[in-house]
């Protein structure tokens, strides 16, 4: 009766809030708002919200949801109406977070359940290889209850860079074998999607993670980078890849654009375009499309064909947000980034170490890759885990990320 008197606390309620916030994006992103509402309201009833500060956290996403709601109204609700808004409604997990009392166990428990949730969908995943055909894939390989491949292939990616600190601290998870037994199955469903994506941001990071989880094999290691630099070019499968990509710059390079490389690249190309032509506000939130077509009736980008209407988007974090929101909703942004990556470095705690620059490096990375920051699977993991600032040990009195930085 007393942990179940615990767990239904008063304070407690946020905690189980932000559990459910965690599993349900990799089983159903859609409820993910309905358990981030519920995380809101424990939050205010808990008492919490008077241990916010003016930090960092509060200021940057203050400042860009200022500058997403003055091009809400600017445009005048344009066919994405809300879509500007919802861009970025994950933003406020930062600042709530952080005025939370944290203990490991409390940390411990959250990341269990993120893992928990992509292990339950990864054994869904085993099912439909088995034959249960209960949705149509679309030849995206098993993922599960995922919505599409290149969204859960990063999810994948930063599950199984946190099972390689749980393989190693025997305390994460119940034990190592079970540890072991979710990497490998994680492991399977990631490399039979076809996201490219996580797989390249996977690969890279594990490589560094265990260099710098173990510095006694760090020879061997700087001698595995050729060998996995040589099973990339040898491989028939990632070398076809590695061919298709260059063959696509030499077609852009030669006037045709059609092509996935040749697409990011004309893309990127008319970010920087926008920014020039709109540095301080960027062209609106949402509207990096109809300002794509202004730059193309004026003969600075090509004109595309119909077929690629609904891919036309920045397919990068940055350059989406110095696009779109120009250098008053970028520079917050980048300050944002650059404070979380600071502390996360200073970080005392093994596990909150581990956990925040690992989880800082696979966001950024992969937002150089796609829209991370609009991405619900991506950016809530992300500003949840890297909000948290202070993990006591199990015998002192939590503290607040507030009361923790001086």
């Amino acid at each position: 009766m007393r942990v179940h008197h615990e767990l239904l606390s008063r304070e407690q309620l946020p905690f189980l809030a932000l559990w459910l916030v965690l599993l349900s994006i990799p089983l159903a992103i859609a409820l993910t708002k309905f358990a981030a509402v519920i995380f809101l309201l424990a939050f205010v009833w808990a008492g919490y919200i008077r241990n916010l500060r003016s930090h960092v956290f509060l200021l940057s996403v203050g400042l860009i949801s200022l500058i997403n709601i003055y091009d809400l109204f600017h445009y005048h609700l344009f066919a994405d109406h809300l879509g500007p808004v919802r861009h970025i409604w994950y933003l406020w997990f930062l600042p709530l977070v952080a005025a939370m009392p944290w203990s490991r166990q409390r940390f411990v428990d959250l990341l269990r359940a993120f893992i928990l949730a992509l292990t339950v969908n990864g054994l869904i995943g085993v099912a439909q290889v088995l034959g249960w055909h209960f949705r149509n894939l679309l030849g995206q390989g098993p993922i599960g209850l995922a919505q599409t491949h290149i969204t859960f292939s990063m999810m994948l990616a930063s599950g199984l860079l946190l099972l390689l600190f749980a393989i190693k601290d025997k305390k994460l998870f119940w034990s190592p074998s079970v540890a072991v037994f979710i990497f490998l199955l994680l492991l399977w469903q990631l490399m039979f999607t076809i996201g490219r994506t996580g797989q390249a941001v996977f690969f890279i990071l594990a490589l560094l993670v265990l260099l710098w989880m173990f510095p006694r094999y760090r020879i061997a290691g700087a001698l595995s980078v050729f060998v996995v630099a040589g099973i990339a070019l040898l491989s028939p499968v990632l070398r076809s890849r590695w061919v298709q990509a260059v063959f696509d710059v030499y077609l852009f390079f030669n006037g045709w654009v059609i092509t996935s490389v040749g697409l990011r690249l004309v893309y990127a190309h008319s970010a920087l375009q926008m920014f020039a032509e709109h540095p301080f506000f960027g062209v609106g939130a949402g509207q990096f499309r109809a300002a794509y077509y202004d730059l193309a009736q004026r003969g600075l980008e090509p004109k595309l064909p119909p077929v690629v209407d609904s891919m036309i988007g920045p397919n990068n974090s940055f350059l989406a947000y110095l696009s779109e929101l120009g250098l008053f909703g970028f520079v917050p942004l980048i300050v944002l980034m650059g404070y979380l990556w600071i502390r996360a470095w200073r970080q005392s705690e093994p596990l909150l170490r581990y956990v925040q620059v690992v989880t800082w490096l696979w966001f950024v990375l992969g937002s150089f890759a796609d829209t991370f920051i609009w991405l619900e699977g991506q950016a809530i993991p992300f500003a949840i885990l890297m909000a948290v600032h202070y993990v006591s040990s199990e015998e002192e009195t939590p503290v607040t990320a507030c009361e923790g930085v001086h």
